[in-house]
């Protein structure tokens, strides 16, 4: 089975976990936001880990390289437990709806980081052959 948990500093997390079951009526997403309260970071993700099968595929998706949260996931990165960081709403959906049938290749998953840079842009220099006027 495919799990999937988001991590963040604050609130994050939880929002796009939120949209994430919006856009995908998934319930199983696991949202952690770190340094909201007293909740220890170290047991949350313990805890998280501890809910999946040894054979579950986990897809981690942090908010930011060298932060402390993603920094915390690493000692769990292994061939099945995959994680992204600087992680965006596309990024994060194009993962999310993979046939689960099929296991994440590394080059999948660079392919979908990859990918969903492009969405990250500077509008107002972007041009895309649209006219503003059609709208």
């Amino acid at each position: 089975m495919r799990r999937y948990i988001i991590a963040s500093h604050h609130l994050m997390a939880h929002g796009l976990a939120d949209t994430l079951r919006f856009l995908t009526s998934r319930e199983d997403i696991i949202d952690i936001s770190a340094y909201i309260d007293d909740s220890d970071l170290e047991t949350m993700i313990r805890t998280a880990f501890e809910s999946f099968d040894p054979e579950d595929e986990v897809v981690i998706m942090t908010d930011m390289l060298g932060g402390s949260v993603n920094q915390q996931f690493c000692p769990y990165v292994t061939e099945r437990h995959h994680l992204i960081c600087g992680v965006n709403l596309p990024c994060a959906l194009s993962l999310m709806l993979q046939p689960e049938n099929i296991p994440l290749t590394a080059d999948t998953v660079r392919n979908i980081v990859e990918e969903s840079r492009q969405h990250l842009i500077y509008v107002n220099e972007y041009s895309d052959g649209v006219n503003s006027d059609d709208e």
